[in-house]
């Protein structure tokens, strides 16, 4: 079915902007589960395809397709990183992440690369996610995570992470209401999610950006805050206090500026003076 023909790069989107780490290539085409089945994507000169049962309004609404991105580039077009970001990146679109998903990611994506990231992924969905025909699987649901011991998780080579896994899942399992974090402010949000094992400033305001929705939430990493020192001059300044003057100096969308630099950041796409011109 043809769902689209907004600009989009499925490969920059769902593989190298490092926003989820859980799509597989093959032949042109992008797999995973979403929403329970398994779905394959892909692009011709007629637009965007998917192969599967999911609706096509909801896999608008996982791409954020609907968004308007041009919109978001004006509305950062004073800031010249920003402005140039958003021109060497069209395709780029930030992800409506399932809450679940984006919380397991990003628990084990601490102190970790990207490369690591899908690896320790994988191996938890092979091992205790639903198998679906093509070589897909599914994230393991809270109940079947909880019930996995430490060193399962451990042989899987998650580390240090397996009792964190393994104490979320039991939390969610048990009552943890995750998607009630879509609708709360966005400081009630991120404190209610740091509550849960594992999740520090940083992963939380990962979890609420590509999970809940809450497109003001601006995850500091290394590289994020070797930008925000460059190219913003928030010199001296811890991550926390980083995310907050971001947000206030940036506003409403300040999440979704945040990973165009971010990629641009990682990839090295910028020179200096892309990003004071």
């Amino acid at each position: 079915m043809l769902i689209g023909n907004e600009p989009l790069d499925l490969r920059l989107t769902l593989v190298d902007s490092a926003q989820c780490f859980h799509w597989v290539e093959r032949d042109g085409r992008f797999g995973a589960v979403v929403d329970g089945v398994p779905v394959w994507l892909w692009q011709d000169g007629a637009g965007l395809h998917a192969e599967g049962d999911c609706a096509p309004g909801a896999l608008r609404q996982y791409l954020d397709l609907d968004r308007d991105y041009a919109a978001i580039a004006a509305e950062y077009a004073y800031i010249p990183a920003a402005r140039e970001a958003f021109r060497l990146f069209p395709g780029l679109r930030v992800l409506n992440q399932p809450t679940w998903e984006a919380l397991i990611a990003f628990i084990l994506s601490a102190n970790n690369n990207v490369t690591r990231i899908r690896a320790l992924v994988r191996a938890l969905q092979e091992y205790c996610g639903e198998r679906f025909e093509g070589g897909l699987y599914a994230f393991p649901t809270p109940q079947r995570l909880a019930d996995c011991g430490e060193d399962e998780l451990r042989a899987l080579k998650v580390g240090y992470r397996a009792p964190f896994l393994i104490d979320t899942a039991r939390r969610v399992r048990d009552g943890f209401a995750l998607e009630a974090l879509r609708d709360m402010p966005y400081a009630e949000a991120h404190k209610r999610l740091t509550t849960l094992p594992g999740v520090g400033n940083k992963v939380a305001d990962c979890v609420l950006l590509f999970g809940c929705g809450h497109t003001e939430a601006f995850p500091v990493d290394v590289w994020v805050a070797r930008l925000l020192a460059d190219w913003f001059g928030m010199i001296g300044r811890s991550r926390p206090a980083m995310a907050r003057e971001a947000r206030t100096r940036l506003g409403m969308h300040a999440g979704l500026m945040q990973q165009f630099l971010f990629h641009a950041a990682r990839v090295g796409a910028m020179t200096l003076d892309d990003k004071m011109r």
